[in-house]
């Protein structure tokens, strides 16, 4: 077991149960826009592939049971069919209980695909090796370079602590080390966390961006287009306004929006008033904010 600090992670837990995210990224199946919740825009679950390659081999060890024998059918059920954890190479490969799970016929077509991250070691580099893999795979699963999957980054040392909290002689050790008048608490906080935790890495629980913010607008013109879709499309949009050093395909969260790195600078359109009109109808928007979702307008249409 990997020694637990426990003021740090009391502490995390508190504030996640408080309602801060311990991940975030891109849309998930979870996420909700005008009201749905975004795998109700495709036929059965996302595809989730959790990159292992950066962590430790001591939380590699803890990952993977809790995930085997406690978070893989949690997971499920939040509409997530999990493939077994990355590595060096990136390839896809379903674990037992994912296709003893699958719906008949859901590898047969591309699915949403979400890559699960850990937040502050994923090189860029990582990112090139994300879309260079998934662009060769010639299976229908992947849609030899399906447009829809896309990158959340997670806390992995509180998912690693929550893991370890799983063991009961771990649970006991860590409530005795906190102030006891706390203990009653700590009981009705750990399930809540990891409640909380797994619903961010879905997506269920994200931030209000101006991403998501745009993500409603936008949905709201376009509401038969994929949630990813709609998401590449603005980070697109956004990724114009970036420094040149940060307007690359490595910062890109979608595939989609690793164009806006070839061949700068992009000629731009601007709004037409009809566009201004029918948006307008939808929510008030300043000009900026019109301006750029006219751009993912015109982006979802190429």
């Amino acid at each position: 077991m990997i020694p637990l600090n426990v003021a740090a992670t009391w502490t995390r837990m508190l504030s996640i149960t408080a309602g801060a995210r311990a991940a975030a990224g891109a849309p998930g199946p979870g996420t909700r826009v005008r009201g749905k919740a975004a795998h109700g825009w495709s036929a059965g679950p996302w595809l989730g592939l959790i990159d292992f390659h950066a962590v430790r081999r001591a939380e590699r060890e803890v990952l993977e049971r809790w995930l085997h024998q406690h978070a893989e059918p949690l997971l499920l059920v939040r509409h997530l069919l999990l493939a077994k954890p990355l590595g060096e190479d990136i390839f896809i490969d379903l674990t037992p209980q994912a296709l003893a799970a699958m719906p008949p016929g859901w590898r047969d077509a591309p699915r949403p695909i979400l890559i699960l991250a850990p937040a502050g070691r994923t090189p860029p580099e990582r990112r090139r090796q994300y879309l260079d893999a998934l662009s060769r795979l010639r299976i229908p699963l992947a849609g030899a370079g399906c447009e829809l999957w896309a990158i959340r980054e997670f806390d992995v040392e509180f998912l690693v602590a929550l893991a370890q909290l799983e063991d009961a002689g771990e649970r006991a050790a860590f409530r005795a080390a906190i102030d006891p008048s706390q203990t009653r608490l700590f009981d009705q906080q750990l399930p809540t966390a990891e409640a909380a935790f797994l619903d961010d890495l879905i997506g269920a629980r994200d931030e209000e961006s101006a991403l998501a913010l745009d993500l409603e607008a936008l949905s709201s013109l376009h509401p038969q287009a994929h949630p990813l879709a709609l998401y590449a499309a603005l980070e697109r949009s956004h990724n114009r306004r970036r420094g040149e050093s940060e307007r690359t395909q490595f910062s890109a969260r979608t595939i989609e929006a690793r164009l806006t790195a070839r061949g700068f600078p992009e000629r731009l359109r601007l709004c037409t008033p009809d566009f201004s009109e029918r948006a307008q109808a939808v929510a008030p928007l300043l000009p900026a904010d019109l301006q750029r979702i006219f751009e993912a307008s015109d982006l979802l249409h190429r």
